[in-house]
């Protein structure tokens, strides 16, 4: 964890004033030049210090005992929001803040809210943890705080719902998220009907909630899509956000008509669907794109256009090499090169593994990439059955890239401990007993699934521990 570093304070009202000046000077919709990162994190900062900082001063449950832990509280939650300042410990700060107001006696809903997330002690309780999201979502849903504090609280409480319970039998459950995403309808109307919101706060709002109304069965997401979409249409139309979500709505309902399986499962009417919806996607992507050529999202999606529309791989490799230059550590966008270069779409397994190869290599690109050639493995190994897919994985060929693709992976992650369990499962499949015994002591976490539960994998330690021992030969 980074070093806490000291937080300075900086008086409210001087945080309040600067964030008017920026929501005045900063939020025109009619201007399709996009803003920088600069001025969007200022828009950003200034929108949430609004949201937050002035909104607890004006309706905020007050007392000298914790008001200032509160505020400091708010001010951090504001610039870790806004990203302004990246190096700095702002989680940390808003978690010891939070906990000092609550400690002093503070039940101020933002505040409580803020606790319950950055702050409370851990608890292996999945549904203690969702009873306490719902009750301070309706706590601040009761509250005079703005709308768009109410709508993040509505949404992590129905978060920690579908993890917590299975909605589908849970009756009470049920019933509560159901209220929880009826609110969170109508919350998401109000806040990007506001004309003050930042372009980037929209998309973030805009982005979970689809994402939360695709994981439920009681409302059609497209009904969500479609109120979202005219709320953005009214604020944003000279902005690429509602083109970019535009685009991505009709390549989801495309590859959805298309379905997910081989060229041979897919029906005349799918095939039809899919091509009808993707000349729509590509116009809204690229009219998304020149509004803005630096939003890396729409040059990805522009990747599954090509891939749906059988595009050459000149045009491919033009949207690669967009998103790349934007963002040098985007996996998606190697994702899905990787996928184009499949044999089971418009390239070789030598070609796929080649481009895996390269994303180990390389020197500009870092992050999550180098595990690019660990998955041109898996599907190729997919596509196998019977020994051949047990024995794909102890070819000497094929474990030198799986332990070189993770070997570059920690050298660039050293702190991401979890994916030692997906390296641990390559070399237990490719029989690397003395690779497979060198990483389960560096485990942190343990996912027992992905080892097919508690019992293989206590058996995998077992029979690892016997190479070891020399017991097995």
């Amino acid at each position: 964890m980074t070093p806490r570093k000291l937080f300075v304070y900086i008086p409210v009202f001087c945080l309040v004033f600067f964030s008017l000046l920026v929501l005045q000077s900063g939020c025109s919709r009619s201007s399709s030049t996009p803003a920088s990162p600069e001025k969007a994190a200022s828009q950003m900062l200034a929108w949430n210090l609004k949201t937050t900082v002035e909104a607890y001063n004006k309706v905020g449950t007050k007392n000298a005992v914790w008001n200032d832990s509160a505020r400091k509280c708010l001010i951090a939650f504001s610039h870790s929001r806004a990203g302004d300042s990246p190096n700095e410990p702002w989680n940390v700060v808003v978690s010891t803040n939070a906990a000092a107001a609550v400690e002093a006696g503070c039940n101020d809903p933002m505040i409580t809210y803020l606790y319950i997330r950055f702050a409370l002690p851990q608890t292996n309780s999945k549904v203690e943890f969702a009873t306490r999201l719902y009750q301070t979502a309706n706590a601040i849903n009761a509250s005079s705080y703005p709308v768009v504090r109410k709508l993040y609280a509505t949404m992590r409480a129905i978060e920690q719902y579908y993890y917590a319970y299975d909605t589908r039998t849970n009756i009470t459950a049920r019933d509560e998220s159901f209220g929880l995403l009826t609110t969170l309808l109508e919350q998401v109307d109000q806040t990007l009907s506001d004309k003050t919101i930042p372009s980037r706060e929209a998309s973030e709002i805009a982005n979970q909630t689809l994402d939360l109304a695709g994981r439920t069965d009681f409302f059609n997401k497209t009904m969500f899509y479609d109120r979202i979409e005219q709320a953005l249409m009214k604020n944003f139309s000279g902005d690429y956000l509602p083109w970019y979500l535009k685009g991505s709505h009709e390549i989801e309902v495309g590859w959805n008509a298309r379905g997910r399986g081989y060229a041979d499962t897919v029906t005349k009417e799918g095939w039809a669907q899919l091509a009808t919806n993707l000349v729509a996607a590509r116009g809204d992507l690229e009219h998304a794109w020149k509004l803005n050529p630096k939003e890396p999202k729409t040059a990805i999606q522009m990747m599954m256009v090509v891939l749906g529309q059988g595009s050459d791989r000149k045009e491919m490799e033009l949207w690669f090499n967009r998103v790349m230059e934007l963002d040098t550590n985007n996996y998606t966008a190697c994702w899905n090169k990787e996928e184009y270069l499949q044999a089971k779409w418009y390239g070789t397994d030598e070609e796929a593994v080649a481009f895996g190869r390269e994303c180990v290599r390389s020197t500009r690109w870092g992050g999550q990439v180098p595990l690019t050639l660990v998955f041109a493995h898996s599907e190729i190994n997919s596509r196998l059955s019977g020994a051949a897919k047990t024995e794909y994985w102890k070819q000497p060929e094929v474990w030198g890239d799986i332990k070189s693709a993770y070997d570059r992976f920690f050298e660039l992650n050293p702190t991401e401990t979890y994916v030692y369990n997906d390296y641990a499962l390559h070399a237990y499949q490719a029989e690397q007993w003395a690779v497979l015994n060198e990483l389960i002591p560096k485990f942190t976490t343990t996912n027992y699934n992905m080892f097919g539960g508690r019992g293989q994998f206590d058996a995998m330690i077992v029979l690892a521990k016997a190479h070891k021992n020399g017991d097995l030969q």
